[in-house]
């Protein structure tokens, strides 16, 4: 009898872990849905959702929502046209050389120093802590590494 009850328990355990794994596996793929659809706007349309999204998080006035969206369409520009170069060598069979690779990655940093750099002017102190604190949690693992699996410092040390 004390079998049974275990076997039961242990069944509704897994039952119910089986279950939490499908609700996050249909998460990831929302945000990739998402992923795709952002992908279709134009660098206007996205500079736009952006800068409406700032807008409510930071408050922003008439003045800095237009100085924002110059500086989100810019940046949208800049990866339609990186995104094309990519797919165009991608379809021609071509790898990047480490050069190329890393002045990619230069052009990047040097591009997210400038965004830091203009949303420090553009933005009042308080409201440039919050964008700060909101591109640090940020779990995409391209403004956080730390946010990805695997790769935080306590995850690993749980782990052993």
């Amino acid at each position: 009898m004390k079998k049974l009850i275990v076997l039961a328990l242990a069944f509704i355990s897994l039952n119910a872990f089986a279950q939490g794994k499908k609700s996050r596996d249909n998460q990831n793929g929302d945000k990739k849905e998402m992923r795709m659809q952002r992908a279709d706007f134009t660098p206007e349309q996205q500079a736009t959702l952006q800068t409406k999204k700032m807008t409510l998080d930071l408050d922003l006035s008439e003045s800095q929502q237009k100085e924002v969206y110059t500086l989100n369409l810019n940046q949208a520009k800049e990866r339609l046209a990186n995104r094309e170069a990519f797919k165009e060598a991608k379809d021609a069979g071509q790898k990047p050389t480490e050069q190329e690779r890393y002045d990619n990655m230069i052009a990047r940093l040097d591009s997210q120093i400038f965004m830091k750099n203009k949303m420090k002017s553009i933005l009042k102190s308080e409201q440039y802590a919050m964008w700060v604190q909101d591109m640090n949690k940020r779990p995409d693992g391209k403004r956080n590494q730390e946010g990805r699996k695997g790769n935080n410092r306590e995850d690993n040390e749980r782990r052993g």
